[in-house]
Parts: structure tokens; sequence; C-alpha cells
């Protein structure tokens, strides 16, 4: 079923693509990208070995898909060592626990499964930091200028998909920046800019080649010279090898070597990195182990993304289900539960950044127009539910403003607030909420006036009564 897949699409060649990757078991493919306000061809690669050869399979990339897909309110009890889910929780409600609390919960759990506390793990959900659609056209070309530095173009879809994906600028608190996440020391070593006025890290097509030049003078020919060491058998183009050196780019050759020592094993695959999963030496620890188990999860996941549309990748879903909306072929009551559902669509399109405020409301009134149009063939009992101003509440708009702040989306946090305003100018709750926003970004002028708005509109114990 998986292999049929691949005669959907339309594989091809990217220009000047390397005679030496021929061989290679990804094809690249060809995606026609749909945004809000544009139509892209964008390459893209696929690897058919993470499902021929059981990649997909393993406990440890499931769990990565999970945790990348869940935002951080969820999080994921799981057995470390071998990534076994075990339970859900809260986030809010774990953390609001005492450690004793919370000793007391994987104590109980691991009588129940004959486990070490040690190994219980509860791992919050990542889905606010993995921002992929933003990152398709940064991959595309990404993969272009890593073929032209004449290194494999697979590495530069793989760093993209873990390393900020979708964040152009992002700076970690080690001091490594930019899509490729390169340290200022290596950033120099080939050829950029990395100063107080100017930093190249951020510059896609400057950092690829800065990475791809690593990748291709660094981390590969270390990579080989440990399996020859070992008399391992590898292929460049084999998925475990491309694995490791993505280990090298993370965690260092040296890591690297150590934690292949440590395990001294005569040939490479899935095997091996099973081993790899629960081995650490010297600087090889936790983090360093899930890097690749992160990587195959994320390749997984972009796989999902690049299918789920045939030939077409719509990064608005919210457009994609009103595209197939049609008025006269549903009954009233059929027409506003599909509204509904593309009104929930285009809120996650704009939490996901694909869609800016002004284009949300845009639909918003499309579809308040709608509501309209059929609150003249339903009973007037049922008009007040369709003709709601939007959204349905307060509670509703404080949901979507907190899901943008966790993104760190101020502006658009208060702009959804303020809709609450427009009917409700005295809610002590909005007030307060666009006065704090306001102090993130630095307002502090708007933050003391909508702090005002708040402590005169806070209710008081009568008001309560």
């Amino acid at each position: 079923m998986k292999r049929a897949i691949f005669g959907l699409f339309a594989f091809l060649a990217l220009p000047g693509f390397s005679n030496a990757q021929d061989d290679a078991a990804f094809q690249v493919v060809t995606k026609t990208v749909i945004s809000w306000n544009d139509t892209t061809r964008l390459h893209f690669l696929q690897d058919s070995t993470l499902h021929t050869q059981g990649w997909d399979t393993l406990p440890q990339a499931r769990f990565w898909k999970d945790v990348i897909n869940m935002t951080s309110d969820s999080c994921i009890v799981n057995i470390s060592y071998c990534r076994k889910p075990v339970d859900r929780v809260n986030r809010s409600a774990w953390m609001s626990q005492s450690e004793p609390e919370k000793q007391c919960f994987k104590d109980s759990l691991c009588r129940i499964l004959n486990e070490d506390p040690e190994n219980v793990y509860v791992t919050a959900g990542k889905g606010e930091f993995y921002e992929v659609k933003k990152a398709l056209p940064v991959i595309s070309r990404a993969i272009v200028a890593f073929e032209k530095n004449n290194c494999d173009p697979w590495y530069a879809q793989a760093i993209l998909l873990i390393e900020s994906p979708g964040k152009y600028a992002s700076k970690s608190s080690v001091g490594a920046n930019g899509p490729f996440q390169l340290m200022k020391s290596v950033a120099i070593r080939y050829g950029l800019r990395v100063n107080k006025k100017v930093d190249e890290r951020s510059d896609i097509e400057k950092s690829a080649k800065a990475a791809s030049s690593l990748i291709k003078a660094g981390c590969i020919p270390y990579i080989k010279k440990f399996l020859d060491e070992k008399n391992i058998a590898y292929k460049e183009t084999d998925l475990w090898f491309r694995l490791l050196v993505l280990h090298a780019y993370h965690a260092g050759a040296g890591n690297v070597r150590c934690v292949i020592n440590a395990i001294n094993p005569d040939k490479g695959g899935v095997d091996l990195f099973t081993k790899i999963w629960q081995t650490t030496c010297g600087g090889f620890k936790n983090e360093s182990q899930n890097y690749s188990q992160i990587a195959l999860a994320s390749l997984l996941n972009f796989e999902n993304i690049l299918h789920q549309d045939g030939d077409t990748v719509y990064l608005v879903r919210g457009d994609l289900a009103l595209k197939h909306y049609n008025r006269k072929k549903v009954k009233p009551w059929e027409a506003l539960d599909y509204l509904s559902t593309c009104l929930n669509m285009y809120e996650k399109d704009f939490i996901d950044e694909m869609i800016p405020f002004d284009y949300l409301m845009k639909k918003v009134t499309f579809i308040r127009n709608e509501y309209q149009h059929f609150s003249s063939v339903i009973t007037e009992s049922q008009k007040e539910i369709v003709l709601r101003k939007y959204p349905a509440s307060e509670d509703h708009l404080t949901m979507l403003a907190s899901e943008l702040t966790k993104r760190r989306r101020y502006e658009d946090a208060i702009r959804i607030l303020k809709l609450n305003l427009d009917t409700n100018p005295e809610s002590y709750a909005s007030n307060d909420s666009i006065a704090r926003l306001y102090r993130l970004t630095g307002d502090r002028k708007k933050a003391d006036l909508y702090s005002a708005k708040a402590v005169a509109s806070k209710p008081t114990s009568k008001d309560a009564e």
C-alpha cells in the first residue's frame, strides 16, 4: 500500500543533480504549494526506506510523531529507554502537583509496569515549536543550495525539519542561530559574517552553503572513517548512515565515535540505532539520542503533509474545506455545521500563521453572511445561535489568544482579544490580558492604559453578589 503511493506523484530530478546520488533511496518530488496569497511549485525529497526497512514502525519514531503533533498543553507519560507511552496528562494539572505528588504517581505506575521510576518521563507536546508548514519554501530552496554545493540534499530537508522549523532567525541558549542552527565559530569557518551588525546565519542560501560545507568536509568523512575502522559496510545513501551524519552534525563527531566504540557494532542498520538510543557516552546523552528519533518522526510527519492533498499541498486548510462548499447542494443545518467546521479550520490556520488576521476576518465575514442567508429558513429560536457575534464567547477568544501567546504572537493575540472589547468594552479579563500582552511587546504606555481600564472594570465583591 505504501509503495502504491509513489505512483500518484511526478518524481523529477533537480537540474544538475549529482550522478553520485543516482542510487539514492530518496526521490525528488515536485508539489504545487498553495498559500493564502500565492501558488508555487516546490521541490522536496521522499525516502522510501523509511517504510521498506521498517523505520516507521519503531516505537521511538511513533512516540516523537505524537509529541510533534501535540500542543504543549498535553504530556505523554512514557518509558524513556523504549519511548513506550503509558498515559497522557494535562500539563497544567501535572505542573501544579508537588514533587512528592509527582513521585507518588510515578511510583504507583512503576509498580504496575514493573519499571524503575527513573525510567518514567513526562514529555510535553511540541506542536508550537515544529511549525513545519511555514518551512516548506525554505526547505525547497535549501535542497537546491545543498545540491549546488555538491552535498547530499537529504541533509538539508532533515535538518530544517528538526532545527527550529519555520523560524529563520532563531537563536538557541548556546548561541546557535539561523535555520541550520550554526554556532558562530562554525559559521565564520565556512565563510559567513557574524558580528554585532551582521549575522548571515539567518540567510537561507548562505547558511545552507555553510551547513553543507560542514557536512561534506567534516561530518561525512569522519563517519566514514569510524565505520571503516570497524569494518562495517555502508553506502552513503543508507538511511542509517545519514542518521549517523546527523548525529555528528548535532553532537560532534567525537561523541559519535564514543558511542559507536561503546556499542562496538559489526554492522549498521535499524539494530544499530536501537542500541544507540539506549547507550550514552561522553557528551552523547539523552538529547543526542533523541536527535535521530526526532529526525525520523519529522520525516514521517512531513510525508503526511506532502501526501494529504495528492499533487497539491494546501497550507490553508480552511480554504480547502470552503472550496468544496456549495450552498445549493446541502440542507440548512448541514451547511451550518460544515461552515462551522470551516471556521474552526481558519482559526487553526491563523494560529499556525498560515493566514494573517485580516484574511481570517475576511473569511469570518463570508461565513457569517452565509449564516445570515440560512437564518431565513430556520426558526426564530435558532437565529440567536446562528447569528451570534464572532467568536462565540469571551472564553473562546481567550483560548485563541492563549494559543497565539504560546507562539509569542503577542500582537495577534491582542487583536483577537480586542474583538471582545468591541462588544464588551468593560471586560476586566480582556483589558487585563491585553495589558499583560502589551508589557510583553515592550509597549509600556499601552500596557498602562489597558491596565487602568482593567482596574476600572474590575468586579467588586458587591457585583459578584
